[in-house]
């Protein structure tokens, strides 16, 4: 019997919390209305929260007469979130509080080959150099291309980064005894825009990001669409019959025909100019250098690189348009590296979509491009630590 009590005191205290961070200033008796608890739990219970500094009040809301009511809101400070993106080349860190502030940030570039202990070793670093212990974090989040099975924290498979069955969430946890998930960065992403960006607007959203890889997202009735990983895998969708070998092993996918890493063989080939094929050559399988050979080529041979980008945006339109006949969604963002360049190929790929997109599907769709940044990769994973570790009844 007690053990439903508290189980069930638990439950409720997850309920008003989670209402309280998704709408701050509310107070005790819209609570009650909202949980359709009893106005005295939900004072007891708000008070406890309150007493262990996890819910502060933070002065009066409008009142439609009578005593004002106090406002709420979850106490940004009461612990702190670590994330990584781990990209081809680089580990970028942030550290925020609950609200997504940032308090930390570090990027780090490498050359050498991108390995498990690397990242931990680098992870290591970081925690000292910020001081950072086990009770005040709330979790570490990962963000990482590839094949991810989120729920037991296994990257299956990152193509890019060539790693297989890497059980990170339990080295992590066994390291640093903090709760861990792993996450495909595009979800990550996807999450973000959820988050921080518009998506929360629309009931269905697909995400589509370019750069060295190409990756998806989806997003139905307001939740991220996942399963064991490998959902939303729009960069190894079909659109060139025989075409170039993809990392993933197929022929012709999205990835392989409008990669980074494609855009610059293509513009080594037809160029002429003798510093780009001599820049090309000494070129880094990282994400860094072959942004810097494409930036290059608008300095050295902006009608190559103009041609190249004028294929580049009808590959990536189609892909767009199989997206819009397939989910018919309301809204669809780009993001990613490619939007350095996105003058070359954005509103020509999306009225190439718009135009040869089954009657009517593209009529209503709001097409948009990231505006978080870097940061969007990592902050998925940090609201998804709120969201399990803050927010959810286990």
């Amino acid at each position: 019997m007690k053990a439903s009590k508290e189980v069930m005191k638990k439950t409720n205290e997850k309920l008003l919390l989670k209402e309280i961070y998704f709408n701050k200033g509310i107070d005790r008796a819209t609570l009650a209305k909202k949980s359709n608890l009893s106005p005295a739990t939900v004072t007891n219970l708000v008070g406890e929260m309150v007493e262990k500094n996890l819910v502060k009040e933070t002065g009066m809301a409008n009142s439609t007469g009578g005593r004002k009511p106090i406002s709420l809101e979850v106490n940004p400070s009461f612990k702190k979130v670590l994330a990584l993106k781990i990209g081809l080349g680089y580990l970028d860190f942030l550290l925020t509080d609950l609200n997504g502030t940032i308090l930390q940030h570090s990027k780090i570039y490498y050359e050498n080959k991108m390995s498990p202990n690397l990242v931990i070793g680098e992870l290591e670093k970081i925690w000292n150099l910020w001081n950072l212990n086990s009770t005040e974090l709330l979790g570490i989040g990962v963000a990482v291309s590839g094949v991810i099975d989120s729920k037991n924290g296994i990257i299956k498979n990152s193509f890019l980064l060539k790693w297989e069955n890497i059980k990170l969430a339990k080295i992590l946890n066994d390291k640093f005894s903090v709760y861990i998930f792993i996450s495909n960065d595009v979800d990550s992403f996807a999450l973000a825009q959820l988050w921080k960006g518009e998506a929360w607007k629309y009931p269905n959203s697909m995400f589509l990001t370019l750069g060295v890889g190409i990756g998806g997202a989806i997003i139905l009735n307001g939740k991220l669409h996942s399963s064991n990983g490998g959902v939303g895998e729009f960069g190894h969708m079909t659109v060139k019959l025989d075409g170039r070998k993809c990392n993933c092993g197929s022929k012709g996918c999205l990835e392989a025909e409008a990669s980074f890493e494609v855009l610059a063989e293509k513009v080594f080939e037809k160029t002429d100019s003798v510093k780009l094929k001599s820049l090309y050559e000494s070129l880094n399988t990282t994400e860094s250098s072959e942004m810097e050979f494409l930036q290059e080529a608008i300095t050295h041979d902006k009608k190559t690189l103009t041609e190249v980008f004028n294929e580049y945006s009808k590959i990536i339109g189609i892909a767009l348009k199989n997206i819009i006949n397939i989910f018919a969604p309301d809204y669809l963002l780009l993001g990613g590296e490619a939007l350095q360049f996105k003058e070359y190929f954005f509103n020509t790929s999306i009225n190439y979509a718009k135009e040869n997109a089954f009657i009517g599907l593209a009529d209503n769709l709001v097409f948009d491009e990231d505006k978080l940044g870097d940061k969007a990769w990592t902050y998925g994973c940090i609201y998804q630590i709120i969201v399990n570790e803050l927010l959810t009844v286990k």
